[in-house]
């Protein structure tokens, strides 16, 4: 068993629906990434490794864009 997949797929998930900013989904990218080389060397199945990635990339990105709105809306250039 892959631990840092596991642990990756399970914080990428987590960071879906937690207002961390960014951190968890960070967090979640590096163990998934090295979930993934983990299983690439010992041959083992990249399934759960590479969604967590997956996962923890469309993550960062949303996290990415929400904190340019709250950026834009703390300088009042977004008209919410």
């Amino acid at each position: 068993m892959n631990t840092y997949a596991v642990a990756g797929f399970v914080i990428s998930i987590a960071s879906l629906f937690t207002p961390f900013f960014g951190l968890s989904s960070t967090i979640a990218l590096a163990l998934s990434a090295i979930g993934f080389v983990q299983a690439r060397v010992e041959k083992n199945r990249k399934g759960l490794a590479l969604s967590g990635l997956i996962i923890s990339i469309v993550s960062v990105v949303l996290a990415c864009a929400e904190n340019i709105l709250l950026l834009l809306h703390y300088l009042g250039k977004l008209p919410i």
